[in-house]
């Protein structure tokens, strides 16, 4: 039967739907090389970075409860000492974070403190852009997970080895030498029905091929050809991984939960890779912060939770650590709308059964402010290099063209 341009069109986005573009997963065959003896690093450390899109408040989620100024710059968003899970008699987290807390009393998860970088910017996309690129002085058109990729990882030939989980795409995988794949879901690719699925396949197959395959000579034509290409190679190993899955927690029904639940079905599917990136957003808090911004912090912590149980479900808590990080704080005084405004330096959270738990750096003060805001404590950079040098085992001299200070909570 001849496939229809409308034939092609429907089954073949059912195919790609929640694929981005990138990832050579097969051999010319059309065999999956992860389903076929390609070699992959199972065992190799594998970083999941959390990105809190919108600037969240870190006063209120490292809350500095030992400090007078806290209650008298918020006097409507303050949390009672009797509310906080202290960490120490000083600082303790939003009432939220119960699951977090218990990492930390673990031994499982360290606080770094007033973290952030000089000549601090305001704007949501600006400042989410230098910390994906890890360059504050200057534009860049690479990604710092790019370039770990590109230096450290450069000899794989997996298509895996970093992929973005969710979301439309992170400049933090920007790169002009690899493509990143983007992956919304793995039930997705069971849209095809059984009955048909393998006269639809070799269709599509030959449809698609024929309309990307082509050696096109021009160089834009090229690119697209190629990626669409690629898009198409990475379906059928994507949906192998899937099945040796065991669902052995019950997660939250969220879409962060859905999405770290998804990191574990890769981990668990021997995919090999190294670098996940999920984020979720939530955190402008402008107005009415308390009720949304504890509603926000349930669900990362909810599903943070989950994700570690499920971790040491599958014996793989000290192959993975996480961490996490928002493009910037909120300023001390809260404002006339029950909220906060764009602020500075945050605390960035890394979990994992490997990390040596505690707090590190030192809480900014409240009262020598730079304007109304924080002043950093910890360049950001530093809590990179670290995870770079000491727990990925890369080059990140290589990634941040400078060395900076290593934290001990690797």
């Amino acid at each position: 039967m001849k496939l229809t341009r409308r034939d092609f069109l429907l089954k073949g986005t059912a195919m790609f739907a929640t694929l981005g573009l990138g990832g050579f997963l097969f051999t010319e065959t059309g065999k999956s090389i992860l389903a076929g003896g390609f070699a992959v690093d199972v065992d190799e450390p594998v970083l999941v970075v959390v990105q809190l899109s919108g600037g969240n408040d870190g006063i209120n989620t490292l809350i500095p409860y030992g400090q007078g100024v806290y209650y008298d710059s918020r006097p409507t968003l303050s949390f009672q000492q009797k509310d906080v899970l202290a960490l120490d008699n000083q600082v303790g987290l939003h009432p939220s974070l119960a699951g977090l807390a218990a990492l930390y009393k673990l031994g499982k998860m360290a606080v770094v403190q007033g973290v952030g970088y000089p000549g601090p910017d305001h704007s949501h996309f600006r400042s989410m852009e230098i910390w994906q690129t890890a360059e504050p002085a200057k534009l860049s058109r690479s990604g710092w997970l790019a370039r770990y990729a590109e230096s450290s990882l450069r000899d794989s030939s997996n298509p895996l080895r970093a992929v973005q989980i969710g979301g439309s795409g992170s400049k933090a995988f920007a790169s002009e030498k690899l493509s990143f794949p983007v992956i919304q879901s793995l039930e997705a690719y069971h849209l095809i029905d059984p009955k048909t699925a393998m006269m639809d396949k070799n269709r599509i197959t030959k449809a698609f091929l024929e309309m990307y395959g082509a050696q096109n000579q021009l160089e834009q034509l090229r690119v697209v050809s190629g990626r669409g290409y690629e898009a198409y190679k990475s379906v059928e190993a994507i949906q192998a991984l899937a099945a040796t899955y065991a669902n052995k927690v019950e997660y939250p029904k969220t879409n962060f939960a859905r999405d770290l639940q998804l990191v574990s079905k890769l981990l668990a599917g021997k995919s090999g890779t190294r670098v996940f990136n999920v984020q979720i957003g939530g955190f402008d808090d402008h107005a009415d912060e308390k009720a949304q911004h504890a509603r926000v912090l349930t669900q990362v912590d909810e599903g943070l939770t989950a994700f570690y149980k499920d971790l040491e479900a599958q014996g793989l808590q000290d192959r993975v650590v996480v961490m996490m990080f928002s493009e910037f704080g909120r300023r001390v005084k809260e404002n006339g709308s029950g909220g906060t405004d764009h602020g500075t330096a945050a605390p960035m959270f890394v979990i994992g059964g490997k990390v040596n738990g505690g707090l590190y750096g030192s809480y900014p003060s409240l009262s020598n402010l730079d304007n109304g805001d924080l002043k950093y404590e910890v360049d950001f950079r530093s809590v990179y290099s670290t995870l770079i040098d000491k727990w990925l085992k890369g080059d990140a001299a290589a990634v941040l063209s400078k060395s900076y200070e290593y934290l001990k909570f690797i």
